[in-house]
């Protein structure tokens, strides 16, 4: 199962594009000195996650969606290298892509305004996707899931007694 640090990491690289900086959200003090912006940049952080009240599989399994942030800042909001072209250009790269264990495609939540003074301005996109996590084979008392394959139907192999056994839906 990705970490959501590794997940940070996608995501900063799917976003590298010329004359725009990626990476991680730095220190929140650097996001509130105000200070002209040479170039656009984008910070990327994982907002945290929530989890579907019902497991499925008996215990195996449960649904998470991730939550995340990008904050975008540039001299302008308009033009080429202005926050709305860097924010169009984000988007287009993250809705068309699925990540890793992700059950689904991106889902953008919303874009607004944070803060405009001395030629640097910062908007906010926040976006989602879901994933099912897996219990981890480590944790006692119960059978383990081996292997889930995602596909129109589901095939589980569970392990008992050192057998794997298919159970079809």
């Amino acid at each position: 199962m990705i970490g959501y640090d590794t997940y940070e990491g996608l995501i900063i690289e799917r976003l590298v594009m010329p004359n725009v900086e990626v990476s991680a959200l730095p220190l929140t003090d650097d996001l509130n000195i105000p200070r002209a912006v040479v170039k656009p940049r984008i910070y990327v952080i994982f907002t945290g996650s929530t989890f579907e009240d019902t497991p499925h599989l008996g215990e195996f399994t449960q649904d998470e969606t991730l939550n995340f942030e990008l904050y975008i800042q540039a001299r302008t909001r308009h033009g080429e290298d202005g926050i709305f072209a860097v924010a169009e250009e984000a988007i287009q790269r993250l809705m068309k892509w699925r990540p890793k264990d992700a059950t689904q495609k991106i889902i953008m939540t919303t874009f607004g305004y944070v803060t405009g003074i001395q030629n640097n301005w910062q908007y906010v996109l926040k976006f989602s996707f879901p994933r099912v996590r897996i219990m981890r084979e480590d944790i006692e008392d119960y059978i383990l899931i081996k292997k889930i394959e995602m596909k129109d139907l589901v095939t589980i192999q569970k392990v008992e007694d050192e057998e794997i056994q298919s159970i079809e839906p």
